[in-house]
């Protein structure tokens, strides 16, 4: 999948955020600051993603470092060991509020920066490794890669992805995820991984899954699902709704509203909540552009007769489905 100019520029946005925490938890190595360096130096975009990242971080410390003056004020006029303590809590709880704001409006930035290959929430990309492998990330994914001469290892860190294998008999293709791992010659599967759990949807070929209390074989057109060290049983696949966000869907059948919601909050900032729990039991069928989310509640309101209130800015809209009409 080629990356839209707007994909890039978000791309760039998040990547200038994570390097604005980094280079501010002060313990940059030298390394680290050169790496910097030099991801800012490839083009104009990065510089300019960059300056907009400190211009964000300064908008978000300007209020924190007002109520970090008030309480050294108040300090003050207390007894000296009273104020050093003051002061201490006052920096810490400036710091904790600085991360919560920052992991509440870029929810996904912080998580696994270091990563090899990643995507954001709502983004998708694909990445054709050195052995003739494809990697297609969905939203919010995190992998590494390692490929050496004996074995070609993927870790999926988080989010769900789906590896198309190319043949090379002396070089096992597995895949990590947790304590669960998936073996694969010459084959196409999807594995999704929450960082408790997860399955993994066999679309052709073979695939030996192995966790450490027990092992199984899956055929085209079967799933398993796999806990911390347990595998579930196999079960038949709904192969095009296991596989429909690669053509950029969303297919459910016969699920609860709340599962459906769920599943579609993983592409949007922007969460959609509902305040109706019997609302929520109300077994669906959905189809939804994963681009136009927006144009399904619409489509909600007018077939399912539940009312949709809608929160916040543009940029990021807060959905909140709340009762029957």
């Amino acid at each position: 999948m080629t990356e839209t100019p707007q994909q890039f520029r978000e791309r760039l946005s998040q990547a200038a955020v994570t390097w604005q925490v980094r280079l501010s938890s002060g313990d940059v190595s030298d390394a680290t600051r050169a790496e910097f360096d030099h991801w800012r130096q490839q083009s104009a975009a990065h510089e300019q993603a960059y300056q907009e990242a400190v211009q964000l971080w300064q908008q978000l410390s300007s209020p924190l470092q007002a109520d970090r003056q008030r309480r050294l004020a108040f300090a003050a006029t207390q007894q000296r060991r009273r104020q050093t303590r003051s002061r201490t809590l006052g920096l810490a709880v400036a710091a904790s509020l600085v991360l919560l704001v920052l992991a509440g409006l870029f929810p996904d930035y912080l998580h696994h920066p270091l990563a090899d290959y990643r995507t954001h929430i709502g983004e998708q990309t694909s990445i054709q490794l050195a052995d003739g492998s494809v990697i297609h990330l969905n939203t919010d994914t995190a992998v590494n890669v390692s490929l050496s001469d004996k074995e070609r290892r993927i870790e999926l860190l988080g989010g769900e992805a789906e590896f198309e294998v190319a043949h090379d008999r002396t070089r096992p293709f597995r895949v990590c995820a947790g304590h669960t791992t998936t073996e694969a010659l010459g084959t196409r599967f999807i594995v999704r991984y929450d960082g408790n759990g997860g399955n993994i949807t066999l679309l052709q070929g073979k695939i030996r899954t192995a966790a450490p209390n027990t092992t199984a074989t899956l055929s085209a057109g079967q799933q398993i699902a796999f806990h911390a060290d347990d595998l579930g049983t196999v079960q038949t696949a709904d192969v095009d709704s296991a596989e429909a966000w690669r053509h950029g869907r969303l297919l459910m059948n016969f699920v609860p509203l709340k599962q459906a919601i769920a599943e579609i909050n993983r592409y949007r900032r922007g969460q959609i909540r509902l305040l109706d729990d019997k609302l929520g039991e109300k077994e669906v069928n959905i189809a939804v552009d994963i681009q136009h989310i927006d144009a399904w509640l619409e489509a909600l309101e007018r077939t399912m007769g539940v009312k949709v209130e809608r929160l916040g800015g543009d940029a990021i809209p807060f959905g909140m489905i709340t009762e029957w009409h």
